[in-house]
């Protein structure tokens, strides 16, 4: 029944990436670590309903998804111009791109867990 927890993180992360191209970061942000949340308590609420492969994927991109946060808050700090590391947006994308990929394999792989 927590897996139902993954729904709102899925609308959450489509709402993220439509602000980011609609211009509005902060938001997108905010948006990221509410969907960062979301999947974090599903793996907290009740770890024992995962298999240690499973438990590990999750984990693996909860620990992309935090870095990728902690890049974005430099990004916009350079995007607002409180740092001069202009390096921090394209790190930024290139590891948001990695952990969306990461994100939809870990997705994929748990939802085919009961076949086969």
């Amino acid at each position: 029944m927590l897996d139902v927890l993954l729904i709102p993180a899925a609308l959450l992360l489509v709402l993220a990436l439509q602000a980011v191209r609609r211009g509005d970061h902060r938001l997108h942000g905010h948006l990221m670590l509410a969907a960062f949340t979301v999947i974090g308590l599903r793996l907290v609420l009740h770890p024992r309903a995962l298999l240690p492969t499973h438990l590990g994927l999750w984990l693996a991109v909860l620990a992309a998804a935090g870095t990728t946060l902690l890049l974005g808050r430099m990004a916009l700090a350079w995007r607002e111009a409180r740092s001069t590391h202009a390096a921090f947006p394209r790190i930024h994308r290139a590891f948001g791109t990695l952990t969306l990929l990461a994100l939809a394999l870990t997705t994929v792989v748990w939802l085919l867990r009961n076949r086969g």
